[in-house]
């Protein structure tokens, strides 16, 4: 087979199954059904699951069973831009039955309504003030504990939180799940559920983008760097395609023992 060929054959099958699925009924997964009991029943919960898996349901669920018990909601993202547009999603999906609000930096829209969507700047701001608005707290993305700039806000955030408020922590991307759920535990003084989903409901791909080429698949089927696209960079420069410049992991500074857990996640 031709060179031609070959990368013709390659990106087929690498942009195979691409398109619209097929529609079918909605049927929660296993870990989603525990995360939204564990909530309802006033656990701190931290969710730990792919991207695209299905977390933003979990929050969604969450929120709307605190509303039903009369109880006001907070969720929380790392930024504006996002912020405004879960402001957007949640409206549609609860307005008119419940209000919903927007705090961030530069917008205060209905800033006691019952639910609430705030960056998480601002949300720990708030904690200075105020310490009872929020039976609920939904903190988005909370590996950004790791991070050096912007970690001290989460962890704040997590610490100022009433004990009597369940937060929800969602993430895609923390390796050390146990280790964080046993350092919420020793900060909050309250058993954290902790819940690991691994399987990803969509496959991730890794491709490249030739400029001469197009799309072509990053590796081959043996696993090594694609023929073509080793060929574009040469010798040099193709290393931190196999991930021998990123080592770091993401998560909250590592503190107290290690967690022993069984199967997906552990129940107290």
């Amino acid at each position: 087979m031709s060179a031609k060929n070959k990368i013709a054959e390659a990106r087929e099958e690498f942009l195979s199954g691409l398109g619209v699925p097929e529609q079918v009924p909605f049927v929660p997964d296993e870990f989603q059904k525990r995360a939204i009991s564990a909530v309802a029943d006033g656990k701190d919960t931290l969710v730990v699951a792919p991207t695209g898996s299905g977390k933003t349901y979990i929050a969604i669920q969450a929120i709307s069973a605190y509303l039903q018990m009369q109880q006001k909601a907070v969720y929380t993202t790392p930024l504006k831009a996002l912020s405004n547009t879960k402001y957007n999603d949640l409206r549609e999906r609860f307005e008119p039955n419940y209000k919903v609000g927007l705090l961030t930096g530069d917008r205060k829209i209905d800033t006691d309504a019952s639910v609430v969507i705030a960056t998480t700047e601002i949300y720990r701001n708030e904690l200075y003030r105020s310490h009872e608005r929020f039976s609920l707290v939904v903190l988005d993305e909370v590996h950004f504990l790791a991070d050096p700039q912007r970690g001290p806000v989460w962890e704040e955030s997590i610490i100022l939180t009433p004990k009597e408020a369940s937060l929800l922590m969602l993430s895609a991307s923390i390796s050390n799940a146990e280790e964080i759920a046993d350092w919420l535990e020793s900060v909050r003084g309250k058993p954290c559920e902790l819940i690991i989903e691994k399987e990803r409901p969509v496959e991730l791909r890794f491709g490249f983008l030739h400029p001469r080429l197009g799309v072509l698949p990053l590796e081959d089927e043996k696993g090594k760097l694609f023929k073509a696209v080793n060929d574009f960079y040469g010798k040099e420069g193709t290393s931190s395609f196999h991930g021998k410049g990123n080592k770091g992991k993401r998560g909250a500074p590592r503190r107290g023992r290690g967690r022993r857990r069984g199967g997906s996640g552990r129940k107290k």
